[in-house]
């Protein structure tokens, strides 16, 4: 494991750790977004998630601790969360999340917000979400930045999860079966 690749784990780990405490937390304040919006859906970056997290971070972008756990309408869960602050304090924020459906590309989606750290009920009850001004505050760094990425509808998504799983599935099988038959000797 790299350096870079340790660093990006060390969020996950910490989410992960303190993310049900968090939760509880937020759910006494109001109603925390756990599904992401298909209207909240930038594109599908051609880069590995670790590539595209990198490129935040360059980009001025944070790892967001008190991120609730997301999910998409498909069911999958949020491998990455991050946001944009023009200040510490700043009334707003830009939220980006990402699920990583591939090893070579992560589905993007995010929403303009009130800054937890200085809304903080106003964030946990998600008073004033913007999605598509947030849409497109990320679309238009991904272009300026030169990032690959293609726009997939809804239905081409849902269809491609679908595909994903099922590949998913049969390597398992296939591992399966190769474990079974590598015990056994050929007469």
């Amino acid at each position: 494991m790299t350096d870079m690749e340790s660093r990006l784990n060390t969020p996950r780990w910490l989410r992960q750790r303190l993310g049900p405490w968090v939760d509880r937390a937020a759910k006494t304040l109001g109603q925390p977004t756990t599904q992401v919006y298909p209207r909240g859906y930038v594109a599908t970056v051609h880069l590995p998630i670790g590539d595209l997290e990198a490129e935040l971070r360059d980009g001025g972008f944070a790892w967001d601790p008190l991120s609730m756990y997301h999910y998409t309408p498909e069911g999958s869960s949020t491998d990455g969360s991050w946001v944009y602050r023009s200040r510490w304090l700043g009334d707003r924020q830009l939220h980006v999340v990402l699920f990583a459906q591939q090893s070579d590309r992560t589905q993007v989606y995010a929403h303009d917000e009130f800054n937890w750290r200085r809304h903080p009920v106003k964030h946990a009850r998600e008073v004033g979400i913007r999605r598509n001004e947030g849409v497109a505050e990320v679309r238009r760094w991904l272009a300026e930045r030169g990032l690959e990425h293609e726009r997939n509808s809804l239905p081409q998504r849902k269809l491609g999860h679908v595909v994903d799983r099922a590949r998913e599935r049969i390597r398992g099988r296939i591992s399966e079966h190769v474990g079974e038959r590598g015990g056994r000797s050929r007469s």
